[in-house]
């Protein structure tokens, strides 16, 4: 029985949730969404169905619970923000106690009338690499990062005049914050334009994943040489973007093989495999299995779980 409800569960295309999907937005665009986690769950059940956004999330919780993101399992204690960027595929499982605050935003949003040297992709706990998407804090950092969002709430219900500016201002406040808490147990490296160039590589590899595959195209589309490309990302990563690219070409393969119906050839030619064959032989040297065989093991896994 289980495995019939999977297969019934399963999608041609994993489901892309707008930030449209929230009611009461303070902007025409969609732009911010403020809320409550228990209260997203409760008006939107599919929350807890495998799903993606093309915007940025915060949760702060409280409470017990797991955070599904991109085949990771993430045990939420309490008090912990939880962030999920773009493009990552996630859900959340026994989620009965988590309670707090969500923030929903556009990168245009979160960056419109800031300084010029402000970049939201300068957070490195938006597209982490080797660090997990959740940053556990004590209790006197939460209860300062509170006593923000509880005024970004304030200020999002009234929409009175300059509201929209200063939610803004407030959501630039809170990630800085955040981004003391998460550098304080990840240690970067290099300047913060090295730092810059590699986030926005890791963007540009999540919206153009079905369209480039070289670092040289990479390179063009950021307006460095590959040589430069390559040098800041290993330095910064410890990963040439070579090894990023195929890794992330092996998650999206894993994510479709898993949660879509899609056929091994259908998910080689949309990422951009001129052959299947290829794409059986670079997943197999990847993974040790074929993709028909992973697939599989998954279904096996989820029926036994």
């Amino acid at each position: 029985m289980l495995l019939v409800v999977n297969l019934l569960l399963m999608r041609r295309k994993i489901p892309v949730y707008p930030l449209s999907d929230y009611s009461g937005g303070m902007t025409p665009t969609c732009e911010i969404f403020v809320g409550t986690f228990e209260e997203s769950i409760r008006q939107r059940p599919n929350r807890l169905t495998i799903h993606r956004h093309n915007y940025f999330e915060l949760f702060f919780l409280e409470g017990k619970g797991e955070h599904f993101n991109d085949f990771q399992f993430y045990t939420i204690q309490t008090p912990t923000i939880v962030c999920v960027s773009p493009g990552q595929v996630h859900f959340w499982k026994n989620e009965e106690s988590l309670r707090g605050p969500m923030i929903c935003f556009t990168q245009e949003f979160a960056e419109k009338y800031a300084s010029a040297d402000y970049s939201l992709l300068q957070h490195r706990f938006w597209f982490p690499t080797g660090n997990p998407p959740i940053i556990p804090v004590s209790k006197e950092q939460a209860r300062d990062t509170a006593l923000l969002i509880d005024e970004i709430q304030r200020e999002f219900k009234a929409r009175a005049e300059g509201s929209d500016r200063i939610v803004r201002l407030l959501l630039q406040l809170i990630l800085m914050k955040m981004n003391r808490f998460y550098l304080a147990g990840n240690v970067p490296h290099g300047s913060r334009r090295e730092a810059e160039l590699v986030r926005n590589f890791l963007v540009n590899l999540e919206h153009n994943l079905g369209v480039a595959s070289s670092v040289s195209s990479y390179g063009a589309l950021l307006g460095v040489s590959p040589e430069t490309l390559s040098e800041t990302v290993k330095k910064e990563t410890g990963k040439t973007p070579g090894t990023l690219i195929r890794e992330r070409v092996l998650l999206e393969a894993k994510r479709l093989l898993l949660h879509t119906t899609l056929s091994v050839a259908e998910i080689a030619y949309q990422l951009l495999f001129k052959d299947p064959s290829y794409f059986n032989r670079f997943f197999r040297r990847s993974t040790g299995n074929t993709p028909a065989e992973f697939r599989k093991q998954c279904w096996h896994a989820s029926i036994n779980r």
